[in-house]
């Protein structure tokens, strides 16, 4: 009897086995045809992929369809343009989700993505490639049939990745690549957390101006979300911008016509090197062995609405008060220095920031440099109102910062303008 049961159990298992290792063969097709409906009727766009492979085994009870060679293209007025492609993207579901009609919402668990790029254009007329959902029954009022996916995630990866932002509209080009980036939490109810942590390059170029090129981004960040009020809430969340560390905390409520942004930031220390970090890393070298004295405080704030016309208000702070820093194999200090200078915005029109340089000071050897200074129209024919003073030995300065070894400074320079 014992032998009878023993076979019967083994003979299921083999069952079991066969089916989880036939099965892919039988549904791989179906999964093909079941992602680009579900994609494809849901956008204005063209979902691709080269392969699609299905494995039961590898994460069972769930099922994982990896994805290789994955376009989406856009339709027109971004006619053939990529806005998406990657090498691989791994995808995990319930079993069940396989059996699904090919016009019924897939419930995803888990999403990696691999060597992907996200290309983002806004043309001159203000048109975006991202804009590629479809609109609703002019008649009815009502949704496409198919409703895509639906998103059961309990967590997500982003590897190997870049995104690229042109806004030709503004004059406006963002690019952030080597993107390594993951996420985890419960997302399939309405209010969660979101336990992130991100690491990138950041190139940003505003009218002409390269204001950062390949800067590195650090963040982890905890995210309370609720998606019946479309409301994110930074929790628990440190960054590093370049090789400046900070804190942050805050909201975005996303609203029907705009969104409402609430954040804070500052420095968890008030060291010194919190300012040569925020001079990129080419310039400013390897700063942990660097000596300094004195303090330096970074912080700000984003608040107010973002929609067509208007940008968050807001004002970047950066106070020192007689500091100084010496490089380790340089032989000069520089002393002496008194930072007081703000970026501002206090109207939420982009065209009213501007630079309140109110003190910037320095001393080497027995040199001393002053400037005070106010900008503004940042955007058009900049408006200056500035005061310049102080005399410089130029063959000192190379003694005391690492310059580029091309570069040779001599002379005396004497400033007494306005």
């Amino acid at each position: 009897m014992k032998k009878k049961i023993l076979k019967i159990i083994a003979i299921v298992l083999l069952l079991i086995v066969s089916i989880l290792i036939a099965a892919p063969f039988l549904l791989e097709a179906k999964v093909g045809d079941i992602l680009k409906n579900n994609v494809n009727s849901s956008v204005n766009a063209t979902l691709d992929f080269s392969e699609a492979n299905l494995s039961l085994i590898k994460s069972f009870p769930n099922a994982e369809v990896s994805l290789q060679g994955v376009s989406l293209i856009n339709k027109a007025p971004f006619e053939g343009d990529t806005l998406f492609a990657s090498k691989q993207i791994d995808i995990k579901m319930g079993i069940g989700e396989l059996f699904k009609g090919t016009q019924e919402p897939i419930a995803i668990k888990s999403l990696a993505i691999d060597g992907a790029l996200l290309n983002i254009s806004i043309d001159k007329d203000g048109n975006a490639s991202y804009d590629i959902a479809q609109p609703a029954d002019g008649l009815s009022g009502k949704k496409e049939s198919s409703q895509g996916f639906s998103f059961d995630l309990q967590s997500y990866e982003i590897s190997n990745s870049k995104v690229v932002y042109n806004d030709m509209e503004n004059a406006m080009a963002l690019m952030v690549s080597e993107i390594e980036h993951k996420g985890k939490g419960d997302l399939s109810i309405s209010n969660s957390e979101l336990e992130t942590n991100t690491e990138a390059l950041v190139s940003f170029a505003f009218d002409s101006t390269q204001y950062l090129n390949q800067n590195v981004v650090k963040l982890n960040a905890l995210i309370g979300i609720d998606l019946e009020g479309n409301k994110y809430t930074f929790l628990q969340n440190d960054a590093i911008v370049n090789q400046l560390p900070l804190v942050f905390d805050g909201f975005i409520q996303v609203n029907q016509d705009n969104q409402e942004v609430d954040i804070n930031f500052k420095t968890p220390s008030s060291d010194f090197k919190n300012f040569l970090a925020l001079i990129p890393e080419a310039y400013s070298k390897n700063i942990e062995n660097v000596k300094t004295t004195g303090e330096c405080i970074v912080e700000g704030e984003f608040k107010g609405l973002v929609d067509d016309e208007h940008i968050p208000k807001f004002k970047i702070k950066v106070k020192s008060d007689n500091a100084s820093f010496k490089y380790p194999d340089l032989p000069k200090t520089v002393q002496n220095i008194h930072l007081d200078l703000s970026v501002i915005n206090s109207t939420g029109i982009s065209e009213d920031t501007y630079i309140d340089v109110r003190k910037a000071s320095f001393t080497i050897d027995e040199d001393n440099f002053n400037l005070s200074s106010k900008i503004t129209n940042l955007t058009g024919n900049s408006r200056v109102n500035a005061h310049i003073d102080g005399i410089l030995n130029l063959a000192t300065v190379s003694k005391a910062y690492p310059i580029s070894e091309d570069l040779k400074l001599s002379g005396v320079l004497k400033a007494d303008i306005t």
